[in-house]
């Protein structure tokens, strides 16, 4: 079977991450001829990773060369919304199985993307949703997918679990930096801490973006004698796993969020915002926190409850260790995906 995985580019996020890893344990485990073409520019942050772990690699959004690279595939997998309209156009009068993942808990409702819907809908054989959240919220909007749609959660390939020591506690925020991540909200609440617990605390964020200096800036007026580094986009995900010792979420929306599975996956205990699928993920008092969007007082409430509580920290680390096993791992996420392409 030959799987074709599209991207909208190979820059950093969750889609594309996980249309990656996919990628992989299809080729190597389940003896799938796959490869991805992404729709972005040569030079992308992710195309090293991908050349890396020799996943074959097409980079156009040409429609002719696009309609060439879908009519050799068996099964077309979308991942993201802006390609669609793309394949649509690109795979008309072709035979193929087309399967669109809907990574995020957004539903769109503009007379645009209810006309792309109602055409899709003729042509994707299955609709995938991360959270069944998203998919009931999503029929309720579009309900001629119904008997197209299954919810199945992204796994994540097995992270190392062993951190590296500091006396220091380290915090790591993992995210573009644009609006919907509210990174400067971890800042704030940070400025809230005891200043015994600042001085304990090392605080990392992980990737770009054009709120990056913004961040950088507010980081120097609020907590000015907090240890605070801004890593930029890091390839390897154990160096960021090995070297936190707390995830925190502080996004406005989320799907199914591939920083927090990929913490689960190596025993880190999460803080995270209770919107879109988080609330799956985080079970709160039990592998982690949760606190409602924008609240700072809480935010800052619980960072101060992991640094000062062994017994909670080592608690939740053990939980997400345990979740993973039973949850989350990418070769059961990969045995689902196969029975949909089968079905399809």
């Amino acid at each position: 079977m030959k799987v074709l995985h599209i991207l909208s580019s190979l820059n950093v996020g969750g889609a594309e991450r996980f249309g990656i890893d996919m990628a992989s344990v299809q080729l190597r485990h389940q003896n799938l001829s796959t490869s991805i073409l992404s729709m972005g520019k040569h030079g992308e942050p992710l195309e090293e990773e991908v050349l890396a772990q020799k996943i074959p690699l097409i980079i156009t959004s040409k429609l002719s060369l696009l309609r060439d690279a879908i009519g050799n595939a068996d099964v077309v997998h979308v991942h993201s919304l802006h390609c669609l309209i793309r394949v649509l156009t690109a795979s008309f009068g072709l035979k193929l199985k087309l399967v669109f993942t809907h990574h995020n808990d957004q539903v769109n409702r503009k007379l645009k993307w209810k006309i792309i819907y109602q055409l899709a809908s003729f042509r994707i054989d299955t609709m995938i949703f991360v959270v069944k959240s998203a998919e009931t919220k999503f029929l309720a909007t579009y309900p001629i997918f119904k008997g197209k749609s299954i919810t199945i959660s992204n796994g994540v390939l097995e992270r190392k679990q062993d951190k590296t020591l500091s006396k220091m506690f380290r915090i790591g925020l993992v995210g573009r930096f644009v609006p919907l991540k509210a990174q400067h909200l971890l800042i704030e609440a940070i400025s809230l801490l005891p200043d015994g617990l600042k001085k304990r605390l090392s605080l990392s964020f992980f990737g770009t973006g054009d709120l990056l200096e913004n961040n950088r800036k507010l980081a120097c007026l609020k907590i000015p004698n907090a240890e605070v580094n801004f890593n930029g986009f890091v390839t390897d995900r154990d160096e960021i796993y090995t070297n936190i010792d707390c995830l925190v979420v502080t996004s406005e929306t989320e799907g199914l969020s591939l920083a927090i599975l990929e913490a689960i996956a190596s025993g880190t205990p999460i803080i995270a915002s209770n919107v879109g699928g988080n609330s799956e993920l985080v079970q709160d008092g039990i592998n982690g926190f949760l606190y409602e969007y924008k609240d700072i007082d809480s935010l800052a409430k619980y960072i101060n409850e992991l640094m000062v509580n062994t017994t909670t920290y080592l608690t939740y680390k053990q939980a997400n260790l345990d979740i993973y096993k039973s949850a989350y791992s990418l070769e059961k996420c990969a045995k689902q995906y196969l029975d949909v392409y089968q079905l399809s």
